[in-house]
């Protein structure tokens, strides 16, 4: 539960899913690899990264009221950019390379 959302709350994000889904396995190299763990985690932490990013705001919640001052950084984009690095080291055997190239001109 990396979202910490109800099952209600899950509804709003299949997209987010459904699209991270499609995107890695139209990069599988053995289809067969769909359900392997490493690529269901792949598909998830996708999706988070990309909800993270949808949801965030500055980073930085601060304010002040008179000499109190409270300032709070917001790394959770940070982390689940880590967490989707991790996962697509762990599949990278099992993926294609999705870099762009001209094969010929």
């Amino acid at each position: 539960r990396l979202l910490g959302c109800s099952e209600d709350e899950v509804e709003q994000y299949m997209p987010y899913m459904e699209n991270a889904a499609a995107s890695i396995m139209s990069t599988l190299k053995n289809h067969e690899d769909e359900n392997d763990s490493r690529i269901v985690n792949l598909c998830a932490v996708t999706a988070y990264y990309q909800i993270v990013l949808s949801r965030q705001d500055d980073g930085i919640v601060s304010f002040k009221a008179g000499d109190v001052s409270y300032t709070r950084e917001n790394n959770q984009a940070e982390n689940a950019y880590k967490l989707l690095k991790a996962a697509q080291k762990d599949c990278a055997a099992l993926v294609n390379e999705s870099g762009f190239a001209f094969k010929a001109v």
